[in-house]
């Protein structure tokens, strides 16, 4: 009986010290590795995006500027003008760390910062507001679920201290993803409640394992490498820089690949994902309106983050192809107030470097499809983001207004100044 016992059992028994063993003597400190580092830059999966361990390695390099871009799918859109592409080929003193996916905001970003707030502090970041994040119900469920992690559960209950932006993200959380990992403690902070020493202890041990984990898995490839999805573009870049014989290099390639629709919309995404719909999309956004949104409440999440770390961040205001719009019937003026809007919350807490680029979606082969930048769009971008990132700038002076948080500030329509 003994002897089936043991040849049932023994190989899991076995299995088990095995993983034990490794997770016991597996490093979570990783060296510093720039090939690596780079190809976590520009991987932009899920993977990598949870990865806390490969952020956190990249931005604590001291041989290397890795600056964190935050902003949603806009960042998938390579091309030879795109921020990684001009940084890698006119060597740049900084390289762009992508973190964005397609639908993601700012209640995702807010929980990505969780990983990576000792490595923000003091420093510089990029970061997109797409005015469409601020639909009426705010972000989307299933986006959020898809790019949140239990490392960033743990790293928000270790972080809290019972503010009411500690329990309005805990609550926000608990709408979003009711099932998530340790949901009983989240349910505790958007309580008010104090964390047990059980509960410490607790987070310890998970902290413990799922560190563990993430180190373990951050060796597997994640997507594409830097030699893939940079270096080819590169290549096609001339080695003297001139932003005049760039944007003609620019509205060639966009010329060439905008031949099969009349939206100037790159032909690969016209031919997979609007053709077929093409007849009933026409006057289909008459109705959207980005003016009233929890979006915005989101919002002061990340601005409260960065004034809490100091952190210096350029925001980008993207626009939306003018000729798409001129289709489909989204209004041009509610657009500009949800941008009024944004910029009012930016501007009266002290952020006050913005890239404004919400009136330039009209302009030749600026968008590579319906709202995303592209060609002479990335260029424009970079006219600020360069600038921003390699010359001295004065220190932060923020100062955070809590009324932002507020329900009634994220249904306001009214002149954004008036708002009290």
């Amino acid at each position: 009986m003994l002897k089936r016992l043991g040849k049932v059992f023994g190989p899991l028994v076995c299995a088990l010290l095995l993983l034990v063993g490794l997770y016991l003597v597996f490093p979570v400190s990783q060296p510093h590795h720039l090939g690596k580092e780079k190809n976590s830059a520009v991987a932009l999966t899920k993977a990598g995006f949870k990865s806390r361990v490969q952020k956190v390695r990249a931005f604590s390099d001291p041989k290397a500027n890795f600056v964190p871009f935050f902003g949603s799918s806009e960042w998938l859109r390579f091309d030879a003008m795109h921020p990684s592409v001009l940084a890698e080929a006119y060597n740049r003193p900084y390289i762009p760390y992508l973190l964005g996916q397609k639908g993601a905001a700012s209640l995702t970003q807010y929980y990505g910062i969780q990983q990576i707030k000792g490595q923000i502090k003091n420093k510089k970041a990029i970061y997109v507001i797409s005015p469409q994040w601020f639909v009426r119900k705010g972000a989307n469920k299933g986006a959020f679920q898809n790019y949140f992690s239990n490392d960033q559960t743990i790293r928000f209950l270790q972080n809290q201290t019972g503010t009411t932006y500690d329990r309005y993200a805990a609550r926000r959380l608990l709408k979003l993803y009711p099932e998530a990992s340790m949901s009983d403690l989240i349910e505790k902070v958007a309580d008010g409640q104090k964390l047990s020493n059980k509960d410490k202890q607790r987070l310890k041990f998970n902290d413990w394992v799922f560190e563990k984990t993430d180190a373990i898995f951050s060796y597997l490839p994640l997507g594409k490498t830097y030699n893939q999805a940079i270096m080819p573009h590169v290549g096609k870049l001339p080695k003297a820089f001139s932003y005049n014989h760039l944007s003609r290099i620019a509205s060639q390639d966009a010329k060439v690949a905008t031949r099969s629709n009349q939206f100037g919309i790159d032909d690969r995404f016209y031919q997979t994902r609007i053709k077929k719909h093409l007849k009933k999309l026409k006057g289909s956004q008459r109705h959207f309106n980005y003016t009233k949104s929890p979006e915005f409440n989101d919002l002061q999440l990340v601005l409260n983050e960065f004034s809490k770390q100091n952190t210096d961040v350029l925001f980008v205001i993207p626009p939306v192809n003018k000729k798409w719009t001129d289709y489909t019937g989204l209004d041009q003026k509610m657009y500009q107030k949800s941008v009024e809007k944004i910029k009012h919350q930016l501007q009266s807490q002290g952020f006050n470097h913005i890239a404004d680029l919400s009136r330039d979606g009209g302009k030749p082969y600026f968008m590579q499809d319906t709202i995303h930048l592209g060609w002479n769009g990335w260029l424009e971008l970079d006219k600020h983001i360069n600038p921003f990132l390699t010359e001295e700038n004065s220190k932060p002076n923020y100062h955070i207004n809590n009324k932002f948080l507020k329900k009634s500030w994220a249904k306001y329509t009214g002149r954004p100044s008036d708002y009290k």
